[in-house]
């Protein structure tokens, strides 16, 4: 089963692109956690994942989410191939999340 759930943060406008006529909104998310430290104080991590949505998804966030807005999200994990520009016998997979559902939390 390939399906992801996060709740997170917008760290910048989505920026509306089209390939072959479909439109499409790339977005990073800062997703929060926080653990014990050593001292036992809370100390607070933040991870920041990268994400697309297509056709009628990408239109929806581009007219109503900003940056900072919090937003819940459903995905689909995908992974793409890149080759290396220093050893181009290399290649490397980059992990990006396609959305398949959202609610926008806060505008």
């Amino acid at each position: 089963m390939n399906k992801c759930h996060f709740l997170g943060k917008i760290t910048f406008n989505p920026e509306l692109n089209e390939e072959n006529g479909v439109p499409f909104v790339n977005f990073e998310l800062e997703i929060e956690d926080f653990r014990k430290g050593s001292n036992g104080e809370k100390v607070r991590n933040a991870t920041y994942l990268a994400f697309e949505a297509w056709d009628s998804a990408a239109l929806a966030i581009k007219k109503y989410a900003v940056k900072d807005d919090l937003i819940a999200i459903e995905s689909i994990a995908r992974n793409s191939v890149f080759d290396n520009v220093e050893n181009p016998e290399d290649q490397y997979l980059e992990t990006y999340f396609r959305v398949t559902n959202f609610k926008i939390l806060t505008q």
